[in-house]
């Protein structure tokens, strides 16, 4: 077993998707990279930006049957007042017609926030704003339209879904409602775990091999393993239970104290792949191989 483990990469206005795909290959002399992860568009607002269909066509070629992912603005909140969320819903469509051209992909989001431009939402009617705004994205049974990650937070401020309950509550409100076909719309939908967020809420220390163990029996028996199906590996600059989203190089952090704690977590969740998103996957790399020789 061979945990793929991608990074997320730079891809601005200027470039095309090819261009930043090859730059990405280049990152690490000797280290293939097995999944992509980018923003389609400006990180702070919900502007559109629409690839042209030989981008698309050529970085498919390259990226085959590796990871791609597309991470939504970081405004793109499905809690927003319904004038806004509208507008977030917009750039959202977008990025998944975008990752449907691309075998293993999804675009990731953060679900949102109790607070929405001076209004305040108890938590039930936060996260019902979430599961209707992703019930109506699906509800016509679209073809053209890709997975839809939501990830965890890590309890910074008003944010929400960031425990087993909330992550909770929302998926097993989506298997309830039904697209026109009669499909349930959580087919659609898969969590998208970081570990930094996880480590930060303070509900599983994943510096403890007995913590790791036990978030895996918790998400196996309260929303089910085939939701899982990528994870952010970060480590934290903050301590367990900062409720900080503070990203560290691995290793460099308070989760990753030694390569056999990852090592224990890759082989916890195995066939899932991973995505780095810290200031320089060039310096986790090591980090990541000394794991995976302990592996062996």
């Amino acid at each position: 077993m061979n945990p793929k483990v991608g990074t997320h990469i730079s891809f601005t206005e200027n470039e095309n998707l090819v261009e930043a795909i090859l730059d990405a290959n280049d990152m690490v002399e000797g280290y293939k990279i097995p999944c992509y992860q980018l923003y389609l568009g400006p990180k702070t607002s919900c502007n559109v930006r629409k690839l042209s269909e030989d981008d698309i066509n050529i970085s498919k070629n390259l990226i085959g049957e590796k990871g791609f992912y597309i991470h939504s603005s970081m405004i793109a909140y499905l809690t927003n007042r319904e004038g806004f969320r509208r507008y977030c819903k917009r750039r959202i469509v977008n990025e998944l017609r975008h990752s449907k051209h691309f075998p293993v992909s999804g675009v990731v989001i953060h679900p949102g926030s109790r607070n929405s431009r001076g209004q305040r939402f108890e938590l039930n009617e936060a996260l019902d704003n979430v599961v209707h705004s992703v019930v109506d994205i699906y509800k016509e049974a679209p073809t053209d339209l890709g997975l839809l990650f939501l990830e965890n937070a890590a309890g910074e401020g008003s944010k929400i879904f960031k425990n087993m309950e909330e992550m909770k509550y929302v998926i097993k409100k989506l298997e309830l409602f039904k697209d026109v076909n009669g499909d349930p719309i959580s087919k659609n939908v898969r969590i998208c775990i970081d570990t930094c967020h996880l480590f930060a809420a303070g509900d599983y220390d994943l510096s403890k091999i007995s913590q790791i163990k036990k978030f895996k029996k918790d998400f196996s028996r309260e929303i089910g393993m085939k939701y899982l199906k990528l994870i952010h590996l970060n480590d934290s600059k903050h301590e367990f239970g900062c409720r900080k989203d503070v990203h560290e190089i691995l290793g460099k952090g308070y989760i990753w104290k030694s390569p056999r704690i990852l090592k224990t977590f890759f082989e916890e969740f195995k066939n899932i792949n991973y995505v780095c998103e810290t200031r320089s996957f060039k310096e986790c790399v090591p980090f990541i191989e000394k794991a995976k020789e302990l592996m062996d």
